[in-house]
């Protein structure tokens, strides 16, 4: 009994490779190629792989902050000196975070918009509500108490509207 042999189809690249190469070994020993004006009789078709699609650039990894209740202050201050009262944010971030535009709401309506500002790895920043200078670790709301003494919720967003913290008490 005879064996009979599997027939596998050839891939043509190393054919066609070898034939791009002799066309081009033809062209060059004609004086083709050296010649700028001369006229080709024949089109040498050089096949090309497609290229893989790029690869995705990954998405970055949301920022890491939070709401420290272990330095905020939700019960303080007073109507003549708001400044008492203030929640802090952290960083968990291996990176800087811009947070500039960024939102702190409540529950009721409250609204402050982040000036200019950069929290670094590991840093906190105090927000106080009243008046005051605003500092790399203080920043100032300009109103009045804003934190209910009773319980309150602390929302944070970054400047697409993201929300990136949340804080109940």
């Amino acid at each position: 009994m005879r064996k009979t042999r599997e027939h596998r189809p050839r891939h043509p690249w190393p054919v066609l490779v070898s034939l791009a190469l002799l066309a081009l070994a033809s062209l060059s020993a004609a004086g083709s190629l050296a010649e700028p004006d001369a006229q080709l009789d024949y089109v040498v078709y050089l096949p090309f792989a497609a290229k893989p699609p790029p690869t995705p650039t990954p998405t970055p990894a949301p920022p890491d902050i939070r709401v420290d209740p272990a330095c905020s202050q939700f019960k303080g201050g007073s109507t003549a000196d708001p400044t008492g009262e203030y929640v802090c944010f952290r960083s968990y971030d291996a990176r800087a975070i811009v947070m500039t535009g960024w939102l702190v709401k409540d529950r009721t309506g409250l609204r402050y918009t982040f000036p200019a500002f950069v929290l670094n790895p590991g840093a906190s920043v105090r927000l106080h509500s009243g008046d005051g200078q605003n500092t790399a670790t203080d920043l100032y709301t300009g109103k009045s108490r804003i934190w209910n003494d009773t319980g309150d919720t602390v929302y944070l967003c970054d400047a697409s509207g993201n929300e990136v913290a949340t804080y109940s008490y």
